[in-house]
């Protein structure tokens, strides 16, 4: 399923995210740099479109396909012209083809040191159609759809600038969120974006910090136990769910090799011997372990189990809320529950809460409680 990306994402990038943003009226164009430091791209389209250099020179090129290389000093189209860069590369449809993926808007070519970086320029709406899709399954019911509209358009407003000294707003990666283009555009993902436009989450007058994950197990968790966060926002301090069970990830179990373990976890700096045992310490209200004590040859190395998980392998221990950890034959079992690391919105469980006729209204209250649903402007 797409959305297996994204559960992802926010393992990563809920380490910047701040919660202090202010509601102002936002521009209405956004810039993602979806080809970064390349030599060379291609473009094209279905009918004519052009190319406009920093200097004002216009090349007309008709349907089909252009390679475009950059010599360190200019952009030259097929062999032929030389441009000045930054260029801008549009057409009559709105739509331009780069590397053979179809995006919204128009495109504009940077430098980036020796290299350039490829940019799609284009509505923040249009933008969240090309998130979406990589966010939430295209078939799940629409309410649910509409609640991944809105936390994703809020955590992006709250990162509208994080890449401006590369001369973009966000990435196309999971270090920002995976936009995909038009390319992969759904219609059950588009109409959510619609029927939500400009709709964010607010806390006491901030854009609140609209963190997500695949499945909670039941019970949403406290970021406390997860991030160094100064503060937990009340809205995210942990509900119980409910609407997860017997979904996918729901249970899994995984048998890692002790070796293995080591390995990455002197990788991630740790330092430590032949592991003997990893037990949990400590447990909290949502289930979810504290901490690891992993007892080696060399002493005891106790650590945050989030932390613990993201250096051995957050792909195959999905989760630490652990049901249970044991020892056999040289490999260390284990069996847990639920998929990320729990705070905010559970998606499997806005899912069972769309799947049981509760809006995506119902669904931002349950899981963001006290927080509000608000209008941006843009300008």
């Amino acid at each position: 399923m797409k959305i297996k990306k994204l559960f992802f994402t926010l393992l990563f990038f809920s380490l910047f995210f701040s919660y202090a943003y202010s509601v102002d009226a936002v521009r209405k164009e956004i810039r993602i740099g979806i080809i970064l430091n390349t030599g060379s791209f291609t473009v094209a389209n279905t009918a004519e479109f052009y190319i406009t250099d920093s200097s004002g020179k216009k090349l007309k090129l008709t349907k089909g396909n252009a390679r475009l290389s950059y010599d360190g000093k200019n952009l030259c189209v097929g062999g032929q012209y030389f441009l000045s860069l930054p260029v801008k590369i549009h057409s009559n449809n709105g739509i331009i083809f780069a590397d053979k993926k179809a995006y919204r808007g128009y495109i504009t070519v940077n430098k980036s040191g020796q290299k350039i970086n490829v940019i799609n320029v284009l509505s923040v709406e249009d933008y969240l159609k090309g998130v979406l899709p990589k966010e939430a399954g295209s078939s799940w019911n629409i309410e649910t759809l509409k609640a991944q509209a809105v936390i994703s358009r809020t955590y992006m407003l709250a990162n509208f600038n994080r890449h401006s000294a590369q001369g973009f707003d966000l990435c196309s990666t999971t270090h920002c969120q995976v936009y995909g283009g038009a390319e992969g555009e759904t219609l059950s993902c588009n109409t959510a974006v619609v029927q939500t436009k400009a709709e964010v989450l607010t806390y006491d007058g901030k854009l609140a910090q609209t963190v997500f994950h695949a499945n909670c197990a039941g019970h949403t968790e406290d970021p406390k136990y997860v991030w160094n966060w100064n503060a937990t926002p009340d809205y995210l301090a942990g509900v119980k769910c409910g609407y997860c069970g017997n979904t996918p990830h729901s249970n899994w179990e995984v048998a890692l090799d002790g070796d293995f373990i080591m390995k990455k976890l002197e990788s991630s700096g740790y330092k430590l011997g032949a592991i003997k045992s990893i037990k949990v310490k400590g447990t909290t209200k949502a289930g979810s372990a504290k901490e690891i004590e992993i007892k080696h040859a060399k002493g005891t190395l106790t650590l945050n189990a989030y932390k613990f998980r993201l250096a051995v392998d957050a792909w195959k221990i999905k989760s630490v809320t652990f049901e249970s950890i044991k020892k056999q034959d040289g490999k260390f079992i284990f069996k847990g529950k639920g998929w990320g690391h729990k705070v905010g919105l559970c998606q499997w469980g806005a899912k069972g809460m769309g799947d049981a006729g509760k809006t995506y209204k119902k669904i931002l209250k349950h899981y963001y409680p006290g927080t509000k649903l608000e209008k941006i402007e843009y300008k």
